[in-house]
């Protein structure tokens, strides 16, 4: 770490400073060229210091991921940098940051052990007296087995008075890993970041395989793969994010600009071809279109498409919003204009229609919003856009695409 980004003592240094030394860090070409998927996602964390933590934690807040740095401990040990870093990586990738198996253990000293396995596995770079799963192999332990399945070793060893005697230490701060709860919403913002990941390692393997370029891996797997662990594309999502926070979050990814590395870095604009800058490809201001679907086989009451239209009415101020009614075919198709009234149908439910190709080329939108109980068929394969469903019995929806989040209904009074 730089002698400026640590100038103060004991972790005072301005959260400009910090962005500016990491963004410096993870745009080095001896760091981008070996780890591209890494520096993709430690680019979106935003650094701060703190001399709470030994070394380094991660934690996600309203949506925003943050990476906690004790910046005098590296300014002691600066050989560690490098690979405390790629370990907060895998807390994030691996999902031990946002999803509620990892969180509440019955034995949370076993489950810090096998988070601490996880994610020192893979990582060649110096680390501060690490605790790796070699130790442990006399109980089951062996490599590339997922977080869960060393848990459950432990837990089974410790209870046969087979535990193997702790060696090593943590290299980071687990107390935000410990917490019982995770953030509403936390899986589906944690699938963002490696998708975005995962897209910018297609674009470096260009027309071959990531998995056959060692520098594309995240954990020792592909960022599609670690999506599909994440959210268990065979089944439904667990814990569906709230959808007020979908809508905003749907829209925003949608007017959100592109990055590019074509420009020198503004904060380092002496150091061209050393240190690489970040700016952002032009996109059209115009807002995009939006397609939102009303099930109208649900029995929705008039308060609560009230509440559904003021939602729309702040999201039109981004986007161009086209309502489209369907209980087992298409009905009425409209542009929003601040209401909702009663709407049509009340049939049964076929999901199908809405996403049928020519009915989706005709309106040119960017994404589909769906409000539906879900009781319906839907496409074997996903459209070749964003989906967000909306759904009022998100548990009992089966289909294995698309974003999900919850329309909480409150019952009638008495």
């Amino acid at each position: 770490m730089s002698e400026a980004a640590g100038r103060g003592g004991r972790g005072e240094v301005s959260e400009d400073a910090l962005a500016a030394w990491l963004d410096a860090f993870v745009r080095d070409p001896g760091f981008l060229e070996k780890y591209p998927c890494y520096a993709a996602i430690l680019a979106r964390l935003a650094p701060v210091a703190d001399p709470s933590v030994k070394r380094m934690a991660v934690s996600l807040f309203d949506g925003r991921f943050f990476l906690h740095v004790n910046v005098e401990s590296f300014m002691n040990e600066p050989v560690f940098l490098r690979g405390v870093l790629l370990h907060e990586v895998h807390h994030v990738a691996l999902g031990h940051l946002c999803h509620p198996k990892f969180a509440g253990a019955d034995e949370p000293e076993l489950m810090d052990l096998a988070l601490e396995m996880s994610a020192n596995e893979y990582i060649e770079e110096p680390l501060p007296d690490p605790i790796r799963w070699q130790p442990y192999a006399s109980i089951g332990l062996r490599g590339g087995q997922s977080t869960l399945e060393r848990y459950e070793l432990l837990v089974s060893a410790a209870r046969e008075g087979k535990l193997p005697q702790r060696g090593g230490e943590a290299v980071d701060d687990h107390r935000v890993l410990r917490r019982p709860s995770r953030e509403p919403g936390a899986v589906e913002q944690t699938r963002q970041l490696l998708l975005r990941a995962a897209e910018e390692a297609d674009a470096l393997a260009e027309d071959g395989d990531p998995a056959d370029v060692p520098g594309l891996l995240l954990a020792g797997k592909t960022p599609g793969r670690l999506i599909e662990e994440l959210t268990d594309a065979l089944g439904p999502p667990a814990h569906p994010l709230d959808w007020k926070t979908a809508l905003r979050m749907f829209v925003a990814r949608e007017r959100a600009p592109v990055h590019t590395y074509a420009r020198p870095n503004r904060r380092f604009p002496g150091r061209v071809g050393e240190v690489p800058g970040r700016t952002y490809a032009p996109r059209a201001i115009t807002k995009p279109s939006v397609l939102v679907a009303i099930d109208t086989s649900m029995s929705m009451r008039r308060e609560e498409l009230s509440e559904i239209a003021r939602q729309l009415q702040v999201m039109s101020e981004s986007a161009r919003i086209t309502v489209v009614e369907c209980d087992v075919e298409i009905g009425r198709v409209y542009a929003f204009d601040g209401r909702l009234d009663e709407v049509g149908g009340r049939g049964g439910t076929d999901l199908r229609p809405v996403f049928a190709p020519e009915f989706l080329a005709a309106r040119k939108v960017a994404g589909v919003i769906y409000f539906t109980d879900g009781a319906g068929p839907t496409p074997p394969a996903p459209p070749p856009l964003p989906v967000l469903w909306i759904l009022t019995k998100p548990q009992d929806f089966a289909c294995p695409w698309g974003e999900r989040a919850w329309l909480a209904r409150k019952p009638r009074p008495r």
